[in-house]
């Protein structure tokens, strides 16, 4: 086993199948584990975080551990009110860094609601959970507009240095709007 693989946090991305309508495609951006940048994380940033997903014990866990974290944190239970927040909080000029949203939900996935976030904000990193396994071999469309995987449940210490590394640290993932 190589000591050092790259990780879409607990999937391996080389071990992936990828679907020929894929290959052209830019992947999710792969993230080396925590304590392995070159560059130094931030250990004080507060971000603006939406967090979306059906299951509320999900939801509650991440705006309470993240708050922890000095994030300020919006969740919606569903893909549809999501969107309309994210969408609003671009109108207000107070937009969110990142987006976190899970894959499965059941009136707008998680992919659909990627593909939202990236139409109205581009640069806006989109962190996709999932409990499923094979995630990067699900379509194309995923590829294109979710920044990272993490399968469920999430570390949350890793989880905020990833939001930081996503977010800060100039040439990595995304800028997301992040304001120093």
């Amino acid at each position: 086993m190589n000591p050092s693989p790259e990780f879409i946090h607990s999937e391996r991305l080389r071990d992936a199948p990828r679907a020929p309508s894929e290959i052209s495609r830019p992947g999710p951006q792969t993230v080396k584990p925590a304590g392995e940048d070159k560059a130094p994380t931030p250990s004080k940033r507060s971000l603006h975080i939406l967090c979306i997903d059906d299951d509320k014990r999900i939801l509650e866990s991440l705006k309470d551990c993240l708050t922890h974290y000095g994030h300020r944190v919006k969740v919606a239970a569903d893909g549809r009110r999501g969107i309309d927040l994210f969408c609003t909080a671009i109108l207000k000029t107070e937009p969110f860094d990142v987006v976190i949203t899970d894959l499965g939900m059941p009136d707008i996935t998680g992919c659909q609601v990627a593909v939202a976030i990236k139409a109205e904000s581009p640069d806006t990193p989109v962190i996709m959970l999932t409990g499923e396994a094979g995630i990067t071999s699900t379509g194309g469309i995923i590829v294109a507009a979710v920044d990272v995987v993490v399968r469920k449940p999430p570390h949350l210490k890793e989880l905020n240095d990833l939001l930081l590394r996503l977010c800060l640290v100039p040439g990595t993932i995304g800028t997301g709007g992040a304001r120093p």
